[in-house]
């Protein structure tokens, strides 16, 4: 076994800029599918039969629309302060640099 040496995990330094954007973009998509999804759900007629996908699958499990529906505003509502935290960070970022 070498002793000494920096290995890969080792690394403490910040992840480069795209990755961020990477993960801007992919937030951004996120919150697009979830805010389609809310906007369904909001629009529904009461007594109408909601199914959700289980997860890495085809099976559907038939659900209640008003627990969907505030599961998916919750994800939304997680989804959008998370994509605003990693945007103000970026811009502290490009601040700090341009200082």
């Amino acid at each position: 076994m070498p002793s000494g040496g920096v290995h890969p995990d080792d690394r403490t330094a910040p992840a480069p800029t795209h990755t961020s954007t990477a993960r801007l973009e992919a937030l951004s998509s996120k919150i697009k599918e979830q805010k389609i999804i809310v906007d369904d759900l909001s629009n529904l007629k009461k007594n109408r039969k909601v199914y959700k996908q289980q997860q890495h699958s085809n099976i559907f499990f038939l659900g209640d629309q008003t627990k969907m529906f505030s599961k998916s505003k919750n994800t939304l509502d997680e989804l959008t302060k998370e994509y605003q935290a990693l945007e103000n960070s970026e811009t502290t970022k490009v601040k700090t640099q341009l200082a």
